[in-house]
């Protein structure tokens, strides 16, 4: 008897201690770092400079003036991109996200989404780069 009296208290200190145990944990919140801007050499800006075709038709341009490079799709408004990653680019005012590869022999091929400021019926729009 005074085996079973002292397991059932064992088993009652074990669960007290138990629900203690877990009503102490603590929600810990870590902030996120701010994403660094993705460093491209201004010599290899030169590189995206240039007029491509996209794959509905339109043109776009992109220029490099100092170490800015600016992409213009047809006669829409010239918008500054960043580099945001390895052959990834973005609009300073979030209308254009692109993709381009340039292989060693020249051949380009990527993606672009933007904000189609003439088509108001459809105004994002998908497009792949074809040719340069």
């Amino acid at each position: 008897m005074k085996k079973y009296l002292a397991v059932l208290g064992m088993a009652a200190f074990c669960t007290h201690a138990l629900a203690q145990q877990q009503a102490s944990v603590e929600r810990v919140v870590v902030p996120a770092a701010k994403p660094q801007p993705y460093f491209i050499w201004p010599d290899d800006l030169h590189n995206y400079k240039g007029e491509y075709t996209l794959s509905n038709g339109k043109k776009m341009y992109i220029n490099r003036i100092g170490t800015r490079l600016y992409a213009q799709i047809g006669k829409q408004k010239e918008r500054e991109i960043k580099a945001t990653g390895e052959h990834m680019f973005e609009a300073i005012d979030n209308t254009m996200s692109l993709n381009i590869e340039i292989s060693r022999q020249g051949y380009v091929s990527g993606r672009i989404a933007y904000i189609d400021e003439e088509n108001t019926a459809r105004p994002l729009v998908f497009a792949s780069l074809m040719t340069r």
